[in-house]
């Protein structure tokens, strides 16, 4: 299974998220799963943002390696999740992708829970704001990817 996170620059939400999904899969033992970041502004080649790397490392957790990448046909074709930031994200996909098969959600869907929900919120964009803004938006992807896992370990 491909799970597929999507942001604007794939600089500071879609990184953390990825890297974090990546973790948890890891400790639920779904070793099947790949998981994927991308942005839809198509910045190519620039690492996380320090503050992104700062607040992973804090988690135990490395995004030094990263470097973003705008998102591609194929990613949406080969991903069995689409996971985005904020509903503009959702509607840009569609609007690019409109013969996408598969689910795309909020990734706040799954704040409340397992089961993803209707009317959920953005994940706001921490660029150019201060480092307690990313540990905010880092705990609402934690709060979401720990549901999310839930979801995706209990429909195997």
């Amino acid at each position: 299974m491909r799970i597929f996170f999507v942001c604007s620059g794939n600089i500071c939400r879609s990184p953390m998220a990825a890297e974090y999904a990546r973790h948890r899969a890891a400790q639920a033992g779904l070793s099947h799963l790949i998981v994927d970041s991308a942005g839809t502004l198509g910045i190519v080649g620039a690492p996380a943002s320090e503050y992104a790397v700062q607040v992973l490392r804090e988690n135990g957790l490395d995004l030094t390696s990263h470097r973003s990448r705008g998102v591609r046909k194929n990613d949406m074709t080969d991903s069995d999740l689409v996971l985005v930031m904020e509903h503009r994200h959702m509607a840009e996909l569609e609007h690019r992708f409109p013969r996408r098969e598969g689910s795309v959600y909020l990734l706040r869907a799954f704040d409340h829970g397992p089961d993803p929900a209707s009317g959920a919120p953005d994940l706001d964009d921490p660029i150019q704001q201060p480092l307690d803004d990313y540990r905010a938006r880092f705990a609402e992807i934690r709060t979401a990817v720990d549901h999310l896992v839930i979801h995706l370990r209990n429909s195997r």
